[in-house]
């Protein structure tokens, strides 16, 4: 009875892997015929049934990022995450890469960063991570990141265009460097010609001051007279 009891187990537990197999292997298919809708119900199903399959969280990511809901793409690539062991940098990259088409670049830039961690030598997070600092004025950390990618990968067909983008980059760092110094300049200008002005001011009214006493000393005098006059009267 026993031995029954584990053969049919066993027949239970292959089916379902043959099950789910299938499923995949149409998702698959529908793919590649562009019935994106139809391939995205088959990973679904191979999804809730094999939590643990990272290409299908990849598969139906990827549907979603072509329909560009990079929402969607984002929510199902998370929940990969936290049910697969394996292929962590391409969850973090795909995350990223998503980020990235929603305009969302701080995001993206801290899940390039984090698929870097994930794998030594991971090249191409370098390549966007600058990409989104470009696009958040943080431009040194892009020119390091474009040399960085250039040191992986020396003989990129793109070299001769980071190449121009770092030279870009780092004209604009000068000149954005040049107009600080420049308006801190004339703020220190303009605060010492500011002190000067209330200096002169304050030494006019000093002397107003002082003017004003003198006046009310000789006024006291004058009073002074009158009264003698008005008694030898």
């Amino acid at each position: 009875m026993k031995k029954m009891l584990m053969i049919l187990t066993l027949i239970i537990f292959f089916t379902n892997q043959l099950s789910g197999q299938s499923m995949f292997d149409e998702g698959e298919s529908l793919l590649l015929e562009n019935r994106l809708s139809d391939a995205a119900v088959m990973f679904e199903g191979v999804i809730d049934q094999d939590p643990g399959n990272s290409a299908a969280y990849l598969y139906l990511a990827y549907i979603y990022e072509v329909k560009q809901d990079y929402n969607s793409a984002v929510m199902v690539l998370s929940r990969g995450l936290a049910s697969v062991e394996q292929d962590k940098d391409k969850f973090y990259f795909n995350i990223a890469n998503n980020y990235y088409k929603n305009g969302e670049y701080a995001e993206a830039a801290d899940m390039y960063s984090k698929a870097l961690r994930s794998r030594s030598g991971f090249a191409e997070p370098y390549l966007n991570r600058a990409n989104c600092r470009v696009n958040t004025g943080e431009y040194s950390l892009a020119v390091r990141d474009y040399r960085l990618y250039l040191n992986m990968k020396p003989e990129d067909e793109q070299r001769t265009s980071i190449e121009k983008m770092i030279s870009m980059l780092e004209l604009t760092i000068v000149e954005d460097e040049k107009r600080r110094e420049d308006e801190e300049q004339r703020r220190v200008t303009e605060a010492a010609r500011q002190k000067a002005l209330l200096d002169s001011v304050l030494n006019s009214l000093s002397n107003a001051g002082s003017d004003t006493t003198n006046l009310s000393a000789e006024s006291e005098n004058i009073e002074d007279i009158e009264l003698e006059l008005d008694i030898e009267d």
